[in-house]
């Protein structure tokens, strides 16, 4: 997909009122684990599955610029002895003004454990944001290399924040936009900052694909998310101010990021 929706968000920024979070800088860290629960329905064989996992970020901020690195990793243990493991990094920089918005890339690898054998896969995209008041509107697209096949992704982010200290978010997309097969991808979170640093969070994630005759694959998970170094700390803030999304979750058989 080309990448003028990306350029036009862009443009819109410069005219987003001043929202409420304040301007933070230098350098903050944020840690998450997890655990669940993962199905995998392929029609004639639906698989249960045993999910954990978790991802680390630290992020500096120069001015207006950002620069923020990924280490992260999951494992589903299904029935009958079906194993998908996955590990992986990812950095991100990019331009962003804590009171209206953000524009920056991203890329990330990812190792892919099936049992039978290991996939490579990167990552590579433009992500931004739009801030209005105690809403973030959000806009990812790029392109996916599972092993060797290229396939262009896309998606959208909603979040709203009832608090400075609690978020609701929800995303779609979609993976091989381009073709008739693609797959859909959704996602829906809680999270609430208990105190300066601890954050206990809700998250399902779901994959739909027409290639696979309506392979679906969903996971429900609860963890602890950790952070540190923000001033003044708040789930917004730490959101506007220093983090981008670690994992974009997307389930294919194991979830990637």
């Amino acid at each position: 997909m080309r990448f003028h929706v990306s350029l036009l968000l862009t443009t819109c920024l410069a005219l987003t009122p001043i929202a409420t979070a304040s301007a933070e800088h230098g350098v903050a860290v944020r840690a998450e684990g997890y655990l669940g629960y993962s199905n995998l329905d392929l029609g004639i064989v639906d698989l249960d599955a045993f999910q954990g996992g978790g991802a680390a970020s630290a992020s500096a901020n120069f001015d207006e610029i950002y620069l923020q690195g990924d280490v992260f990793g999951d494992d589903m243990d299904f029935e009958r002895g079906a194993k998908a493991d996955n590990v992986g990094s990812g950095l991100h920089m990019g331009w962003r003004d804590s009171n209206r918005g953000s524009v920056g890339a991203v890329g990330t690898y990812n190792s892919l454990d099936l049992g039978g054998g290991t996939a490579e896969i990167y990552r590579v995209g433009l992500e931004s944001e739009a801030y209005l008041e105690r809403v973030t509107l959000g806009l990812n697209a790029g392109y996916l290399d599972l092993d060797g096949s290229s396939l262009a992704y896309v998606e959208t982010l909603f979040a709203l924040y009832p608090t400075d200290h609690a978020r609701i978010n929800f995303r779609i997309g979609a993976v091989g936009i381009e073709d008739s097969d693609r797959l859909v991808t959704l996602g829906l979170g809680a999270n609430f900052l208990m105190n300066d640093s601890v954050a206990p969070f809700l998250r399902w994630e779901a994959s739909i694909s027409d290639e696979f005759s309506d392979v679906f694959q969903h996971s429900l998970v609860a963890g602890l998310t950790l952070y540190f170094g923000a001033e003044t700390p708040s789930l917004q803030t730490y959101d506007r101010s220093f983090f981008k999304q670690s994992c974009s979750g997307i389930l294919i058989i194991g979830r990637l990021c």
